[in-house]
């Protein structure tokens, strides 16, 4: 993760120098998007374990490095398609990577913490990350997958 903010910085480089500002744009269109979405997929792997050896263990150190990714990502990302006709939407990117950065920080949460978090704002992710994040071992948890069944059929 911590080459992609270069990749994308010679990637705008290469394409505003062979094909414009306007190919560049459209190009990169949408990135402040699917950045995000690219860290969020980073943690559900590293939650569920898919395709990771068995003995894999986040840390508090790995979700702090995850978290400082976001923002270097984000700053990368933002000097990469800071030129003349881009559509980066300050807005967007924000929000996008404000949430990405919420939920790799439910990584490092204990089992009390999770629940009240979940209570207090189980919109801002779908059922299937909420799932994950209760069934994942994290640094200061084990995870319990019946706790948060049970919290759905009380709450709804």
């Amino acid at each position: 993760m911590n080459s992609l903010g270069e990749y994308l910085n010679t990637i705008s480089d290469l394409i505003r120098e062979y094909g414009g500002n306007k190919i560049a744009a459209y190009a990169l269109s949408s990135l402040e998007q699917y950045v995000p979405l690219f860290l969020m997929e980073t943690v559900r792997v590293i939650a569920t374990g898919e395709g990771l050896p068995p003995d894999f263990r986040i840390t508090l150190n790995g979700v702090e490095s995850l978290d400082r990714c976001c923002s270097v990502l984000y700053r990368d990302l933002k000097s990469s398609t800071g030129f003349d006709n881009s559509f980066w939407d300050d807005d967007v990117a924000a929000d996008a990577f404000e949430r990405a950065a919420t939920y790799i920080g439910l990584m490092e949460l204990d089992m009390d913490e999770l629940v009240s978090n979940w209570r207090h704002n189980k919109a801002q992710f779908n059922d299937d990350d909420w799932k994950i994040m209760f069934e994942m071992n994290g640094p200061r948890r084990r995870g319990d997958v019946m706790r948060y069944k049970g919290l759905k059929e009380r709450m709804g």
